[in-house]
């Protein structure tokens, strides 16, 4: 290091020296010619003489003068922080990005938790927030996990599990407790009016309409509306769906909300 800032402190000396020794406006000749007209001693704005209104010679000498002294630190910190790589600092990247523990860890819950949550992410790990986010961008970037937008809230998938759009809500719904009370108790009696709904999971008839509104628009659910009492049952999709998912874990705080799925070995399930 101390040979190539001996090399530089030449370079700058020679580019001062050869700024001075180039002919310039110093050596130029003048003509003096008498004035003509009297000095009226009016004031007159000044005019901002900026760097690139300078001569190229200038230019180049304050380029030099700026930039020189600053290379040999330059060569210096990017030195030190070779030193610093076999003390464990590397590049993160998609074939080393599960070698951090909490990674992994982290990973592995959205893997067995579709469609968790940021909060419910942070319940299962324990992490703080900026933690949580720091390493949940990290796996998107890397394409590890997935973060979709659904409600104006992002669940999380891992990539590596092939969900359809008609999956990915159903699974975001089923992380939520009302809507996968309400789909699982579907799944058992397809049929079922807003009155058996709202009694059998002690919610009200509204909150049992506004969902069942939202379920229709995307393709969960069918509102047979022929008789005075609409009577909802699932689209045969989102029936295929649950059948598929009915051992996902509970989601974190559940509070055991009647109707919630059972073991898929535990009981059958009505076809349509």
């Amino acid at each position: 290091m101390a040979q190539w800032s001996r090399v530089f402190s030449f370079l700058l000396v020679a580019a001062t020296l050869a700024a001075l020794v180039l002919p310039g406006t110093a050596t130029a000749r003048y003509v003096v010619e008498p004035v003509t007209e009297e000095y009226t001693g009016e004031m007159h704005d000044l005019e901002e003489n900026t760097f690139w209104d300078l001569p190229p010679r200038e230019m180049l000498l304050y380029f030099l003068l700026t930039v020189l002294p600053g290379v040999p630190y330059m060569g210096q910190l990017f030195y030190a922080l070779s030193l610093l790589l076999p003390l464990g600092f590397r590049r993160v990247m998609r074939h080393n990005v599960l070698n951090d523990d909490f990674r992994h860890d982290l990973y592995r819950q959205i893997t067995i938790h579709p469609g968790a949550s940021t909060q419910e992410l942070r319940e299962l790990t324990g992490a703080s927030r900026g933690r949580l986010r720091y390493h949940l961008d990290m796996l998107i970037r890397e394409s590890k996990v997935a973060a979709v937008d659904y409600r104006n809230r992002f669940r999380h998938f891992a990539r590596n599990q092939r969900y359809t759009d008609l999956e990915k809500r159903i699974l975001a719904n089923l992380r939520d407790e009302t809507p996968g009370a309400i789909l699982a108790h579907l799944l058992k009696s397809p049929g079922a009016t807003r009155n058996d709904i709202a009694e059998d999971l002690g919610i009200s008839g509204p909150t049992v309409s506004q969902h069942m509104q939202q379920f229709e628009a995307e393709g969960i659910v069918i509102i047979d509306r022929e008789e005075r009492t609409f009577c909802y049952r699932l689209s045969r999709g989102a029936r295929e769906v649950l059948n598929e998912h009915q051992d996902l874990p509970l989601p974190v705080g559940h509070r055991g909300t009647p109707g919630w799925f059972l073991p898929a070995r535990s009981r059958e399930v009505p076809s349509e």
